[in-house]
């Protein structure tokens, strides 16, 4: 019993991944057949133009925002250990003295 069950799933892996490859084979090809087509190439280089542009235009003004944002979220990172150490952004100094007895 164990063995016609062993069997029969090898049967069925093995013609299943071969019809499987076939179609995977088909749907490669005709994805390959779509990226090569001029009009698709044509609206890819149209769309990377378009993002060329979008990012020297507002290129400055995003790299501002990161900067801001980057610099807030350190400031608060620092402020959150400061408080951790109970220093609460200020330095401290403490001497200690020797007692001789």
């Amino acid at each position: 019993m164990k063995a016609a069950f062993l069997v029969g799933g090898a049967v069925g892996y093995v013609l299943g991944t071969r019809a499987g490859r076939q179609q995977f084979d088909k749907i490669r090809s005709k994805a390959q057949e779509l990226w090569e087509d001029p009009r698709v190439q044509d609206g890819i280089s149209d769309v990377e133009h378009r993002a060329s542009d979008l990012v020297r235009e507002k290129g400055p003004e995003i790299k501002e925002k990161v900067t801001g944002a980057v610099k807030s979220a350190s400031d608060q990172v620092r402020g959150s250990k400061d408080q951790d150490n109970g220093t609460n952004g200020t330095t401290s100094s403490t001497t200690t003295g020797s007692s001789t007895i």
